[in-house]
């Protein structure tokens, strides 16, 4: 045998290279496929299972159904109640939507720390909302009993 049939057969290297470039191997890296809808399934009930863990209380069904009552109980007679019951449950709701319908609770001193809270979050939150908020305290500003929280009102007022 000659050195010329040698010469003929490619590396090693030029094999490898040959068989990256085949049309035959798949070039997509994971990254690139699509997920498959049950792996994201999962993923999601995982980050949600493990936000769960750090709300506590807060992030099992019953803080859901206490939050969801004062949802559906504003404006009637039962509204304190759920208010009540959740506030001495799970403490102040920290959610603007919560926070709003508590404006009309009827413990002046947990309106005047909910007052607190919304200005706060305003800074935050779009126009809209901070409209709402200002309507309100235009209202308790009237029509409150309690000089302390006109006062509140009227001072918030003048700083949104």
């Amino acid at each position: 045998m000659t050195s010329d049939n040698y010469e003929d057969k490619p590396s090693w290297s030029e094999i490898d290279k040959k068989k990256d470039s085949s049309k035959h191997a798949s070039g997509d890296s994971a990254d690139s496929r699509p997920k498959s809808p049950k792996k994201d399934w999962i993923h999601k009930m995982y980050l949600k299972e493990i936000e769960g863990l750090f709300k506590g209380k807060r992030g099992s069904k019953e803080h859901s159904v206490a939050l969801e009552a004062i949802h559906k109980k504003t404006g009637t007679k039962q509204f304190n109640t759920a208010a009540k019951k959740y506030i001495k449950e799970y403490g102040l709701p920290d959610d603007w939507s919560t926070l709003f319908l508590l404006i009309d609770y009827k413990e002046l001193k947990v309106v005047k720390q909910v007052i607190t809270l919304l200005k706060e979050m305003s800074k935050e939150e779009p126009l809209s909302l901070k409209e709402g908020f200002k309507s309100k305290l235009n209202i308790i500003a009237m029509t409150s009993p309690d000089e302390k929280l006109r006062d509140l009102a009227e001072e918030t007022l003048e700083d949104l």
